[in-house]
């Protein structure tokens, strides 16, 4: 009788997505040195020399388990100059990470009893000083 996990946290569900492809990387890694009965050079010496799928595999599971993304994907973000993974895209999300839509600054200025922001510098031309808003814990208003 096959036993299955219930996951109940969208953190154990991610998990769990990651556990199964880690598995299939190293079955398939595993799997590629089971290839024949033929009796190789390889099995004369006693040494076993990795193809180059089964390095790329190697090489590939470590990149997930280090980063969270396979080697492709680090070749997309590279060529892109974007944050894309794999995982994010099985996790539901987008592939590529949006760039961030940068905010437009606020100009504060003390009013009485109060402090007033605007988006545009000193809009009713008072010649007033900008001040810090909100304020950091270095400085005190």
């Amino acid at each position: 009788m096959k036993r299955r996990e219930i996951v109940h946290s969208r953190t154990g569900a991610k998990r769990v997505i990651r556990q199964r492809i880690l598995a299939g990387l190293f079955a398939t890694l595993l799997g590629g040195g089971l290839t024949g009965c033929g009796t190789t050079m390889s099995d004369i010496t006693g040494t076993h020399v990795l193809t180059g799928a089964e390095w790329y595999l190697a090489f590939d599971v470590i990149s997930i388990i280090n980063s969270d993304k396979t080697l492709v994907d680090h070749a997309v973000s590279l060529s892109t100059g974007r944050d894309c993974s794999t995982i994010r895209k099985i996790d539901g999300k987008s592939y590529c990470k949006k760039d961030p839509v940068p905010e437009p600054p606020l100009y504060c200025y003390r009013s009485l009893a109060a402090v007033s922001c605007y988006r545009t510098p000193d809009p009713y031309n008072t010649g007033a000083q900008t001040i810090d808003w909100p304020p950091t814990r270095s400085r005190s208003l």
